[in-house]
């Protein structure tokens, strides 16, 4: 696992200069665009998802997520039309809202440097109303009255982006392991060194 990480582990964590080129952005974008998305210009999804643990004999607090009120442990993902998991953050504690695992990843500013099709036009991500509206990611309308194009724009990219729930599912099914809430707790495996120091200088987990 370390070896494939240490290889590769930047192709997920990191922009992806082959997957995310300007060109491969405006095929994307396309692709989306077909099946019946308002916006032209979206290349893919981002969302946040929630890991069942087994409850933890200390720093409890930290990992409860009060949404859905149980111990967890969260990933932000951002999918592509052709089913690849193009970006991946986590894990963090699991009462980490998602607008918040979003400023940690600093994936903004990655879009903001490189998310741009072959002319220079602001490529975007669609989230949910969890995260904020920018140039490069885009959300759902959330007046308390909205227009009829208002709603037809939400349901047209509310159509597509059930994709980014695919790939949850999909990952699920092929490590069976990861659904399993009795066999996942904290301690058990190896934690990255930066990773371990990022919780420690924040008072997440004891050393």
């Amino acid at each position: 696992m370390d070896v494939i990480y240490n290889a590769h582990g930047h192709r997920m964590t990191e922009w992806n200069q082959q997957i995310l080129s300007p060109e491969n952005l405006e095929i994307y974008a396309d692709a989306i665009h077909a099946k019946g998305a308002a916006l032209a210009n979206c290349y893919g999804f981002i969302d946040g998802t929630v890991r069942p643990l087994c409850r933890p004999g200390q720093h409890q607090r930290y990992v409860y997520n009060g949404h859905k009120r149980l111990h967890s442990i969260k990933f932000q993902s951002v999918t592509l039309p052709n089913g690849l998991i193009a970006n991946m953050f986590g894990p963090v504690e699991g009462k980490r809202h998602d607008a918040g695992m979003l400023a940690d990843s600093n994936l903004l500013a990655s879009l903001e440097q490189r998310a741009y099709s072959t002319d220079g036009r602001a490529m975007c991500l669609y989230g949910d109303p969890a995260y904020p509206l920018r140039a490069h990611l885009q959300t759902p309308f959330r007046e308390a009255a909205l227009t009829p194009h208002m709603m037809e724009f939400n349901k047209s990219m509310s159509t597509v982006r059930v994709t980014v729930e695919w790939a949850f599912g999909e990952v699920t099914r092929s490590f069976r392991c990861l659904d399993l809430k009795s066999n996942l707790k904290l301690g058990l495996s190896c934690v990255d060194p930066l990773k371990w120091q990022y919780l420690k200088n924040y008072g997440h987990l004891a050393s």
